[in-house]
C-alpha cells in the first residue's frame, strides 16, 4: 500500500511538473517541511513498546513518581511553614536546605510529617498566639532538636551512598582480577 501512494505521489508531482512548472518549487517547500516535522515527530517520540507488561510497569513507575512528589510537596510546604512563621538560623536553613534537595527524608518521612513537624508547628501557633512570652525557648529547642535529627539522617545516608560506591569498587576490582 505504500509504495502504491509513493509510485502515485512521484507520478501526480511529474505531471504538475510538465504542465504547471510554476508549482513545483511551492511542493518543495511544503514537503521538505512535512518530512522535517516527521522526523522530528519520529527523533522526540523515542522507543516505545505496546506489551501490557510494559505498559503496567510505566502505570506503576508514574503513580510511585506521583507519590514521590506528592511526599516531596508536603514536606517542603511544612518546612517552609516553619521558616515562615518561626525561622531557622543560617546552619539550621543549610542542614533543612540540603535535607529538601537530597530528599533524605525517605526512611523518617512518616515520623517527620504524622508527628515531629506537626508538633513543631503547632507550638509555633501556640507561642506565636501568646506573643511569644515564656515559650521562645521551648519552640527554638525543638526546632534545634528537628535539625539535628535532618542532620543525622544526612550524615546516615551520605554513610550508605559511600559504603555501596566502596562495595561497587570492590566488586568491579575483583571482577577485574578474574577476568586477568
Amino acid at each position: 500500500m505504500q509504495v502504491f501512494i509513493i509510485t502515485l505521489s512521484v507520478m501526480v508531482t511529474s505531471l504538475v511538473g510538465i504542465f504547471f512548472p510554476f508549482l513545483l518549487m511551492p511542493i518543495v517547500l511544503i514537503s521538505s517541511l512535512t518530512l522535517a516535522y516527521l522526523l522530528w515527530q519520529y527523533r522526540t517520540r523515542g522507543y516505545n513498546p505496546q506489551g501490557s507488561t510494559f505498559k503496567a510497569l510505566e502505570r506503576i513507575k508514574r503513580k510511585r513518581e506521583k507519590t514521590e512528589q506528592s511526599k516531596h510537596t508536603h514536606i517542603h510546604d511544612q518546612i517552609a511553614y516553619i521558616s515562615a512563621y518561626w525561622g531557622y538560623t543560617k546552619e539550621q536553613e543549610r542542614i533543612v536546605e540540603k535535607f529538601v534537595e537530597s530528599r533524605a527524608y525517605s526512611d523518617i518521612y512518616n515520623k517527620l510529617t504524622s508527628s515531629l513537624i506537626p508538633q513543631v508547628i503547632t507550638l509555633i501557633d501556640n507561642c506565636n498566639a501568646r506573643e511569644q512570652k515564656g515559650c521562645k525557648r521551648e519552640v527554638s529547642r525543638r526546632v534545634r532538636e528537628l535539625t539535628l535529627i535532618m542532620s543525622r539522617e544526612l550524615k546516615r545516608r551520605k554513610s550508605i551512598n559511600s559504603e555501596s560506591f566502596d562495595t561497587t569498587l570492590e566488586v568491579y576490582d575483583h571482577l577485574i582480577k578474574e577476568l586477568k
